[in-house]
């Protein structure tokens, strides 16, 4: 195993640090609370060693909760009760469900459509090509957004356009319209999987992050078990168009809950929650009718109400506190490249290339199994559908357990370096191998699921008994998610200012590697065989395996250098801003 330097963080505790506030997602404010600068790095002065306060970036800073006044600033990470963090994490994990879903229930009327377009396969299957690419690439946008504009204007964004698509695609009768507006599905779905990461990352704490995850996870893995049931069972019975109708009632229901009830919850608008949004589209619609209540309530006991509503009364966790407005925040276009840009950190191009790689063998499997299993086991349409339970039931569990052995595993090492760990509290990871909490279950996993992938084709390649594949696609499902999960929360861990933008670039590296898996599928099973086919997608895991092993080796040492770096550059802008303001003069140490 390679060996961990000691000038990593959690080594060298006694030089100086410097406080940062997180620009945009806001979670790094509590999970990084100092940047430790490197002994060696003369460039910053002296002065630079005493704690201080500046934006990272010109994008305005989580609201102070100093502010708040009458009441001490809250201890807690996030002001929401663990049942409204299960609400907000049902209610993302279920939008989560949306996207995956859409692909896979599109397949059972593709044959009908075709058929009634006069279209070739080619021209069917480019339909597919479209969304996958579309799905990769829109969360470039849409993540940035959720992190700089808020949670609340992307949902309601995506699930309007994704809503809007549906309902054109079941009225449509041409081929130029199926084909657009499926591109219109795919960009309104697919931000919502890192859209969900980004709120774990705003309402949990690194110790009880997996549990949240876990769940989330699930409902995207479930989507392409239950996806191409629905699909089949709607276009039998009631038509292909059904099948558009379905997904347009069911989002634009979400989006009504959705809009009635979530809260705000990015940081660098809410804080931890406490804080009140300026803007009145900001707030849910349960909020607005409590606060119109509270204000009737007090006119008629006869006390003025301050503008603004700064000196309004609210009740947080049982604790009466003065609920501070927001200053209003500018929705600004998305910077796509800023996705991009996390590729360029090492730990971060491991991780995604690694959820990548898993995810094409996984995409693979699944693409195989209409024609395999209609070939071997002469399966009817419906039937096939119900082959992808077990995978997606195998997925589900996986996600689950995952979540809940990350905190376990977390807590397990906060206690052998004596680190006292409440889970309302969120616990800097400067000087925490984040890398070995998180990576330990990985190695175990990735092994199950390599041993459950090399020996599928071998199974259907004997014809052996139809139990047999299903068994190992309930095991490999359960392995796969669960690996990926890890890699997942761990990425959440390391980029948690900017959660969404580093889930959209992993979204984009899975989706763009999980449509040339499904591309090449075909091609590799009748030029490899069935049993080799499979065999090298083992071989392609093992590869990741070695990725995440030169992670969990180096990737302390990559964490701080990025902190260190940051802390660099934001002491520089906080010099250019002190010398554009005329109130202070530039020190000469600094470059």
């Amino acid at each position: 195993m390679p060996s961990v330097s000691s000038r990593s963080g959690y080594h060298d505790q006694t030089r100086p640090s410097i406080n940062i506030i997180c620009p945009t997602g806001g979670a790094g404010v509590a999970d990084e609370v100092a940047v430790t600068s490197s002994s060696s790095t003369s460039y910053l002065s002296s002065e630079s060693s005493r704690a201080r306060e500046f934006p990272v970036e010109t994008q305005p800073a989580p609201p102070a909760m100093a502010a708040i006044t009458n009441a001490e600033a809250p201890q807690s990470y996030s002001a929401f009760t663990k049942g409204q963090k299960r609400f907000i994490v049902a209610m993302v994990a279920l939008a989560s469900f949306f996207s995956p879903l859409s692909g896979q229930i599109y397949y059972p009327v593709m044959p009908t459509l075709a058929h009634n377009y006069h279209l070739t396969n080619a021209l069917i299957n480019l339909t597919i090509t479209t969304y996958m690419v579309l799905q990769g690439l829109a969360p470039a946008f849409l993540g940035t957004f959720a992190d700089t504009c808020g949670r609340r204007p992307a949902y309601i964004l995506a699930f309007t356009l994704y809503t809007a698509a549906n309902i054109g695609l079941a009225l449509q009768n041409s081929y130029a319209a199926l084909m657009v507006l499926r591109c219109i599905q795919s960009a309104g779905s697919s931000g919502t999987v890192s859209f969900g990461y980004g709120v774990i990352a705003d309402i949990a704490t690194p110790a009880e992050r997996g549990s949240y995850i876990g769940p989330m996870a699930a409902g995207v893995m479930l989507a392409p078990a239950l996806g191409p049931a629905i699909g089949g069972l709607l276009a039998k019975f009631l038509g292909w168009r059904s099948v558009f109708w379905f997904l347009a009632i069911v989002s634009g229901g979400y989006l009504v809950v959705y809009g009635l009830l979530v809260p705000e919850t990015v940081r660098c608008i809410v804080g931890d929650g406490r804080v009140l949004p300026k803007e009145v589209w900001r707030r849910p619609g349960i909020q607005l009718w409590r606060e119109r209540k509270k204000e009737k309530q007090t006119v008629i006991h006869g006390v003025g109400v301050a503008d603004g509503g700064d000196a309004a009364q609210n009740t947080v966790n049982g604790d009466s506190v003065a609920t501070v407005t927001a200053r209003a925040s500018k929705l600004r276009f998305p910077n796509p490249l800023m996705s991009f840009a996390i590729l360029l950190e090492p730990d971060a191009l491991i991780l995604i290339s690694s959820i990548g790689l898993l995810m094409l063998a996984n995409i693979a499997l699944l693409t195989s199994i209409p024609s395999l299993f209609s070939e071997i086991y002469s399966l009817n349409s419906l039937q096939i559908g119900l082959c992808f339970l077990p995978l997606g039931i195998g997925a589900s569990l996986g996600a689950l357990f995952n979540g809940r052995f990350l905190d376990w595993n977390f807590r397990r090492h906060a206690a052998s370096r004596n680190i006292h760990i409440n889970p309302s509290q969120s616990t800097s990871l400067q000087h925490f191998p984040i890398e070995h909490a998180r990576l330990q279950p990985f190695f175990p996993l990735i092994l199950l699921t390599i041993a459950t992938t090399a020996p599928y084709g071998f199974a259907l390649q004997e014809r052996v008994h139809i139990s047999i594949p299903l068994i190992l696609q309930f095991l490999n499902g359960f392995a796969t998610i669960a690996s990926t999960n890890t890699l997942n929360t761990l990425l959440v861990d390391l980029f948690p200012e900017c959660p969404s933008t580093a889930a959209s670039a992993c979204n984009l590296v899975r989706c763009w590697l999980g449509a040339l898996g499904a591309a090449i599928v075909d091609h590799m099973l009748r030029d490899m065989g069935w049993d080799w086919c499979f065999v090298f997608m083992g071989g392609m895991m093992l590869a990741s395996t070695g990725l995440v092993w030169a992670e969990y080796g180096w990737g302390v040492e990559w964490r701080e250098a990025r902190r260190v770096r940051r802390a660099v550059n934001a002491e520089r802008e906080h010099e250019i801003q002190t010398l554009e303001r005329g109130d202070g003069v530039k020190d000469p140490e600094i470059n």
